[in-house]
């Protein structure tokens, strides 16, 4: 077992290979979730953060339910073209974030840039021009959540471009993080560099290692 960013690192070396594309490295990490996580038709997988929809393609044929939420316009659309009629598949464009409300969703380049990074989280240090950006309606992860109703686990993926402890902490401070079974999230702190964001990921941190939570890097 590795530590990368605080977090706990199980999946494959493979993965840390050079020249793999993002979209075979997202391959390869969601075939070890279905192996970790033993996902199978009673499973509710939460992909929050599903840009181009890797997780979603690689789970299906567990015959899981998937909620996956994408607040990106362009990634949005293209996940309705593709999932929309699926039935396993409950699409939200809506971003997962610790209240109700509508905020800013900040883009790197520009709205039409395939290479992620879109963000609520203005200070993250790539994002160098806040004219870049549309209004996104906000969902409560805890009601995102504590509306489940999986007869099976529940994996928590989350790729939120820094918002990831705002959510973890929301989780925890609500008790329902009591819920989900498994927790995937990639961290950002390279990116964000404030030492009030940096507070509250070591005190959430804390939190979920105080309570025998393994958090888990994707």
């Amino acid at each position: 077992m590795r530590l990368r960013d605080g977090l706990q690192y199980i999946f494959s070396p493979a993965i840390d290979m050079p020249g793999l594309t993002d979209g075979q490295k997202t391959s390869l990490q969601t075939d070890e979730l279905i192996t970790i996580c033993k996902i199978n038709e009673k499973s509710t997988v939460l992909d929050i953060g599903s840009n181009q929809g890797g997780v979603i393609r690689g789970v299906l044929n567990t015959g899981c339910q998937v909620y996956a939420f994408e607040p990106h316009p362009m990634f949005f659309a293209e996940l309705s073209a593709e999932f929309g009629e699926n039935s396993n598949v409950h699409l939200s464009n809506k971003a997962v974030w610790k209240l109700n409300e509508t905020k800013d969703f900040y883009f790197k380049r520009s709205a039409t840039a395939r290479n992620g990074g879109a963000t609520l989280m203005f200070e993250k240090s790539n994002i160098t021009d806040l004219s870049l950006k549309v209004p996104v309606d906000c969902v409560d992860v805890v009601e995102v959540i504590g509306a489940l109703k999986s007869t099976g686990n529940v994996v928590l993926k989350m790729d939120v471009e820094g918002a990831e402890y705002e959510i973890l902490n929301r989780l925890y401070d609500w008790g329902t993080h009591k819920k989900v079974d498994y927790f995937f999230l990639e961290d950002h702190s390279r990116k964000m560099l404030s030492p009030q964001w940096n507070s509250l990921k070591s005190s959430t941190l804390l939190k979920y290692q105080e309570a025998g939570i393994s958090l888990y890097w994707w």
